[in-house]
């Protein structure tokens, strides 16, 4: 073979392999651009979740409140006249409007349940409407006895009370308060 013809033939297989290794190089790049499009995607998931998880856990403790204390008066037998609750906004959460704050006690036994709700921004022991800005509010005191104003501000912890009258706002008919609780929690 002549020289001429084997440096033709040479520069034939360098092409070729350059062809290849560049062939080799496009499937590499369009295989790592494939991957980084799903490391990207996975990853603003997983920050979308996080969020969403952030939001949730916030929306759960921001607003918190803890029962200290309950302290129960009875008039006779096994009756609960009614409740007197010291309770203090959880440490970390967003100041809380009174008004914002509502309770409910449910109580069960032989002859059927009971319940009761509040909302300590109401004189309203069955969770009425708000008093007005500038009334005080008979549900929600301070420790000394001194009554908040419906829109008062506790901010996280505060210490306050208030009373749950069991006696007189039980309620077992049918289409009442209990069973309106019940329809709304499912």
């Amino acid at each position: 073979m002549s020289e001429e013809y084997q440096t033709v033939e040479r520069n034939r297989e360098e092409g070729s392999i350059g062809i290849g290794a560049m062939i080799v190089f496009i499937a590499l790049i369009l295989v790592a651009a494939v991957a980084s499009t799903i490391i990207i995607k996975t990853a603003e998931e997983l920050q979308q979740n996080a969020e969403s998880t952030s939001d949730d856990t916030r929306k759960e403790i921001s607003g918190k409140v803890n029962i200290i204390q309950i302290i129960v008066n009875g008039s006779s037998g096994n009756d609960i006249d009614s409740l007197i609750v010291t309770a203090k906004i959880a440490s970390g959460s967003t100041d809380v409007q009174v008004q914002d704050i509502e309770w409910v006690v449910v109580c069960g036994g032989a002859n059927g349940f009971g319940l009761v709700t509040g909302n300590l921004g109401t004189t309203d022991p069955a969770g009425g409407q708000p008093l007005a800005a500038d009334s005080e509010s008979v549900n929600a005191d301070r420790l000394d006895g001194s009554d908040y104003l419906a829109t008062a501000e506790l901010t996280a912890g505060t210490t306050f009370k208030f009373d749950i009258n069991l006696d007189q706002y039980t309620d077992t008919v049918p289409g009442g308060p209990l069973e309106q609780y019940r329809q709304q929690r499912g």
